[in-house]
């Protein structure tokens, strides 16, 4: 079974209803184990007015943490962007991918340029 991580934009379009985040969700449900970073748990709990709406969500997915190892990737991550002239990340993109590394989980983001050139990290 992979594991498949959210980022806060998708677990947001869950939340809205949005018709292709629900489905394809459903559909990793189904199969794989579901899962959110500590930081888009952090972005999607500031973002949402409801508490009780992300409740349910939070409930049912794995949360993964930030940790030494993640922490130690993604300084590499940084280091290694700034090597090759990637300067247009933020952090967030740098934890969120770290953590994803640690886990060897794959990254599910309607984003996909916010994580480009970052060796390791696997997008759904």
């Amino acid at each position: 079974m992979e594991k498949i991580c959210l980022d806060t934009e998708v677990a947001i379009d869950f939340l809205r209803g949005e018709k292709a985040a629900v489905e394809k969700l459903r559909y990793y449900a189904d199969r794989e184990e579901i899962c959110i970073t500590t930081l888009a748990l952090i972005q999607l709990l500031s973002a949402i007015r409801k508490q009780e709406i992300a409740s349910s969500l939070i409930n049912s997915v794995t949360i993964l943490d930030l940790d030494k190892k993640s922490a130690s990737i993604a300084a590499r991550l940084i280091k290694e962007s700034k090597e090759q002239g990637y300067n247009h990340k933020n952090m967030d993109s740098f934890l969120n991918a770290a953590i994803c590394i640690s886990n060897n989980a794959f990254l599910f983001t309607k984003e996909r340029k916010k994580y480009e050139g970052i060796k390791g990290l696997k997008l759904v």
